[in-house]
């Protein structure tokens, strides 16, 4: 099967050219052997004259693909020569007819019927130096084998055009799946810088905050001062659980590393000790954790929990989590409320602070908020984000879970 196959591409490599050559050859010289040795009474011997005219006739079917209507037309006319000199008339018109198809093979139909007439007469005209046939048997004959070239050739003509689109249009999708890949692989890039923003964002932000306290109390309370440390100890043990989760998207390929993607992308699985990435479980220890920075969060539950897809999951999690940074960085002292509301159709997370009255403009344009309200897009989501009247600020991420749940199952 190997074998064939690569005998097969072999042949198929080599040059039209030297096919045509051959089969031109072949059929002058059976043509030159059934001269010779079949003579009917009544017919001129073939003779070196016959051995001209059958060569003109045939020979230039070499080079048929590069001068189709030159050639069909010298064939003809060199046999039209051959039969008004007397020679056996039911031999030479393979010439003509493979040039009429190759004329039908590459030319559209306006351009053939020309050179099909012309054909059908010059067969008629050997039909008739036979003097066997009534006339209108052989116009019939001469007809249909006319008809039969054009069809074969017509034929072909549109299986290569068929091919010729059929080959532009797997390049077309040769480059659509580049592009799709290229694109795939820029929005990966994207996700991971995001990732990699919420949460160098959250737990520098929890880890410089401790580390102020630490210092302004070292030696005033040495207790919360070593509380401060293992908060931070904590928040950068955990910041780099994460880093790592994200890195190892980055490593995929490189031998036993290749599992890891899907775990890092927020799958289920998880490597032994480490962590599962983070979700809405894990709301109590993030409100936990900015509490102990400084900022009293308030978690509020409504409605029975229920597990959503792990992506999704890590979606409002990493919102609540941007939402919480915003307010140690730009609104303490203050106080948090997270809201996590499980509807019929939603799931809810409203962040709300009662810190400065306003913010300044360019916060609520910044990097954090893009990159919640592409997480809540690409989930099927909304996210709104703006100060509060009265004083504070409020973030609201919006995810339906009908959309969730069929994205899931897909």
């Amino acid at each position: 099967m190997g074998t064939g196959g690569a005998l097969l591409r072999r042949v198929t490599r080599i040059d039209p050219l030297v096919w045509d050559t051959l089969l031109a050859a072949a059929i002058a010289s059976l043509t030159i052997a059934v001269g010779v040795l079949f003579l009917p009474e009544g017919y001129r011997r073939f003779d070196a004259e016959a051995w001209l005219l059958t060569l003109l006739i045939n020979l230039p079917m070499a080079v048929r693909r590069r001068y189709p209507m030159a050639i069909l037309g010298f064939s003809g006319l060199a046999f039209v020569a051959f039969l008004a000199e007397g020679y056996l008339p039911s031999i030479n018109f393979f010439g003509p007819l493979l040039g009429l198809y190759t004329v039908a093979t590459l030319y559209p139909t306006r351009r053939v019927v020309p050179a099909a007439v012309a054909t059908f007469g010059v067969l008629q005209y050997s039909g008739m130096s036979a003097r066997i046939l009534p006339w209108y048997v052989i116009v019939c004959q001469m007809a249909l084998v006319t008809f039969v070239a054009c069809v074969f050739g017509g034929r072909n003509r549109l299986l290569g055009e068929r091919n010729d689109r059929l080959a532009v249009l797997t390049d077309r999708l040769r480059r659509d799946q580049e592009e799709r890949a290229r694109r795939a692989v820029t929005e990966e890039r994207i996700r991971i810088a995001r990732e990699m923003h919420d949460v160098v964002a959250h737990h520098m932000s929890v880890i410089s905050m401790q580390a102020g306290l630490a210092r302004y109390v070292f030696h005033a309370d040495p207790d919360t001062a070593l509380g401060a440390v293992r908060t931070i100890e904590a928040t950068s043990a955990e910041g780099l659980d994460e880093l790592r989760r994200l890195l190892l998207v980055l490593r995929v390929g490189d031998g036993d590393w290749s599992g890891d993607a899907d775990r890092a992308g927020g799958g289920a699985e998880t490597r032994e000790g480490e962590r599962p990435p983070a979700g809405l479980d894990r709301l109590r220890e993030l409100a936990d954790r900015v509490t102990a920075s400084g900022v009293p969060v308030t978690l509020v539950v409504t409605g029975p929990p229920r597990p959503l897809p792990p992506g999704a999951e890590q979606c409002a999690y990493r919102v609540a989590q941007e939402a919480l940074t915003n307010v140690l960085k730009h609104a303490a002292p203050a106080r948090a409320t997270v809201d996590l509301v499980y509807g019929d159709g939603a799931v809810t997370v409203r962040v709300v602070d009662d810190g400065r009255p306003a913010r300044p403009p360019g916060e609520s344009t910044g990097q954090g908020l893009v990159g919640m309200r592409e997480r809540a897009r690409m989930y099927g989501g909304t996210l709104s984000a703006g100060p509060r009247d009265g004083g504070g600020f409020a973030v609201q991420l919006v995810l339906p879970t009908v959309a969730l749940v069929e994205e899931d199952s897909r």
